[in-house]
C-alpha cells in the first residue's frame, strides 16, 4: 500500500480535491493511515503525470481555483491491481511502546506520564470514531463499517490496558 494506492481508493468513488482527500482520510481511515497535504499534492501531481488521475480545474470567485481529480481508466486497472495484490504484513511501529519495552532505564513517574498521555491520545480517538459511528448509523457501506468498528475496538483496547497498567503502577508501586 502505498500513497497513490490510497489516493486512487478514494477518487475510485467519486472525483475530489486534495483538500477533500484529506478531509475523507481524516475522517474515515486516519486511525490505520495517515497522510500529510505534503504527501498528498506530490503524489496528484505524479498520477497525473503518469495518466492515473485527470485534473479539472473549477474557477472559483473570490477564492482560488479548486483543483478537482478523477480517476482515469488506467488509474482504475492500477487500483484493481494493487486489491488484487498479496497482503503485505502488518507492521506496527510504537514509540511508546519501545519506550516501556526500556522502562527499567527510567522512573516510574515518567512511565506513567507516557501512558496517561497515551491513554488521553486513544481515548480521543475512541471519542471521535463513536462520533463518526453514531453520524452515520446504518448508512455507512459494511466494509468502510468493518474498519471503522476495528479503530474503535483497538482504541477501547488501547485504553483498557493501559487502565490497567496504571492501576498496577499507581497502587503496587512497582518500577
Amino acid at each position: 500500500m502505498n500513497m497513490q494506492d490510497v489516493i486512487l481508493g478514494f477518487l475510485y468513488e467519486e472525483p475530489m480535491s486534495g483538500y477533500d482527500i484529506k478531509q475523507m482520510m481524516e475522517n474515515s481511515v486516519s486511525y490505520f493511515f495517515d497522510a500529510s497535504f505534503g504527501a498528498i499534492y506530490p503524489a496528484l501531481r505524479k498520477m497525473e503525470k503518469e495518466g492515473l488521475v485527470e485534473k479539472q480545474v473549477i474557477q472559483q470567485e473570490g477564492k482560488p481555483n479548486k483543483n478537482l481529480f478523477a480517476i482515469t481508466d488506467a488509474g482504475r486497472e492500477q487500483f484493481q491491481q494493487y486489491l488484487n495484490s498479496p497482503i503485505n504484513p502488518t507492521v506496527t511501529r510504537s514509540d511508546i511502546l519501545i519506550r516501556i519495552f526500556f522502562g527499567r532505564f527510567t522512573t516510574k513517574e515518567k512511565i506513567i506520564k507516557w501512558l496517561e498521555e497515551e491513554r488521553e491520545k486513544n481515548q480521543a480517538m475512541y471519542d471521535n470514531l463513536t462520533r463518526i459511528d453514531k453520524m452515520c448509523g446504518s448508512d455507512m457501506e459494511r466494509y468502510k463499517r468493518f474498519t471503522l468498528q476495528f479503530g474503535i475496538r483497538q482504541a477501547e483496547m488501547v485504553v483498557n490496558m493501559i487502565d490497567e497498567e496504571l492501576k498496577k503502577l499507581n497502587n503496587k508501586g512497582e518500577q
